[in-house]
């Protein structure tokens, strides 16, 4: 075990297992783990839960490890955390000490937006956690190595699940998919994290079926993740990705009924295909959702498009390789998605034109599937 102090911070809204386990892998490997809450993230805003009940489940994951100690810093100063002022902080408290600052790979995204990365590497050595769905690339290390970042990756893999699926868990009525028992618990008791139960009324309002609900919660997960490897704002995400299929069993002279326009182009559209059509014009019309990047990543979640945005993209990808979707060859899609985003695109266009056939598809699709073979 390194005689040294390890700094592992977040936003911890809410600390989940994932991050349990990482806490107690840490403390395997480290004399001290520091974990620090943080109050005003330069990344990510902390709207759920109180500091005092962040700091509460916390204790409830961190329990039983002596090695570990919550420290409050971030949460007693003013202003933004910057992860090299709380280094700062530590090494003069510590002073003569060997500190690691513990991060998962999925930070390796931003890490360049990260400021005064010199200060950072002058006081710490990154230790990297391989997490699920973000492989530690060669181009992750040379973008740590470019910025002069010391690094060490762990020998020990991170656990999936975050915030923003522990948000779609509890609007599934199942907190404990991704928090432990007892958080699971004060979770439910404190009314946290509820922002997409509304959903569930909207299913029940638009005639969703079970089934059709599960695949809309199991594309939610699925295309977060996807969201967060794109750079996509996972609330925008996660709205467009639970209701992408609001429209499913509408059809358009109910839809009508309900007071809702459409152009002349439904007409013509394919019967299995409408739905997209119907549910972006119940968002826009109906449910005042006025989001372009929404409701068009419904309405072409379908069919794509040349020239998607990166979050019609993630829409697109997430309903068709969901973990529930079986068909023969969905394994290898997902196998390429793992590479990039772009490549899971291409190869799920790919497999729509050779399954439905040139002739029968769909014009976006034959456009976007042209589109996406010549942009590589």
């Amino acid at each position: 075990m390194s005689e040294s102090f390890v700094i592992y911070g977040g936003t911890f809204d809410p600390p989940t297992k994932a991050h349990a386990a990482l806490v107690r892998g840490l403390s395997e490997r480290f004399s001290h783990v520091i974990v620090v809450p943080c109050k005003v993230s330069p990344f990510k805003s902390v709207t759920g839960a109180t500091a005092e009940q962040r700091l509460d489940m916390l204790r409830m994951i961190t329990a039983g490890t002596e090695n570990v100690h919550i420290d409050t810093f971030e949460l007693d100063r003013e202003g933004t955390d910057y992860t090299y002022i709380t280094l700062e902080h530590f090494a003069e408290e510590h002073a003569g000490s060997k500190f690691y600052l513990c991060m998962g790979s999925e930070m390796l995204i931003e890490l360049e937006r990260w400021k005064h990365t010199d200060i950072i590497s002058r006081l710490a050595t990154l230790y990297v956690v391989p997490r699920p769905h973000f492989p530690i690339t060669r181009d992750g290390e040379r973008k740590m190595r470019d910025l002069g970042m010391k690094y060490v990756i762990a020998d020990f893999e991170g656990e999936y699940g975050s915030s923003s699926e522990v948000r779609i868990s509890v609007a599934m009525g199942k907190p404990e998919m991704f928090l432990t028992e007892d958080v699971a618990r004060y979770v439910t008791e404190s009314g946290l994290y509820r922002d997409y139960c509304y959903v569930n009324g909207l299913y029940e309002r638009f005639g969703m079926k079970k089934s059709r609900i599960d695949h809309s919660f199991s594309t939610a997960l699925c295309g977060v993740c996807l969201a967060k490897r794109a750079c996509v704002d996972t609330h925008k995400a996660t709205t467009a990705l639970l209701l992408h299929d609001i429209g499913k069993y509408v059809t358009k002279e109910q839809a009508e009924e309900m007071s809702v326009k459409f152009d002349g182009r439904i007409d013509g559209m394919p019967l299995p295909i409408r739905h997209a059509e119907i549910g972006a014009e119940i968002l826009r019309q109906l449910l005042g959702i006025t989001d372009e990047d929404i409701v068009e990543a419904v309405r072409w979640h379908t069919t794509g498009k040349p020239d998607m945005t990166p979050l019609e993209k993630v829409v697109y990808l997430a309903d068709y390789i969901e973990p529930l979707r079986s068909f023969p060859t969905v394994e290898v899609l997902r196998k390429a998605t793992e590479k990039s985003i772009d490549d899971g695109l291409r190869a799920a266009l790919a497999n729509s034109v050779e399954h439905v056939g040139a002739d029968e598809l769909y014009p976006a699709t034959a456009e976007a599937y042209e589109y996406y073979k010549e942009h590589k």
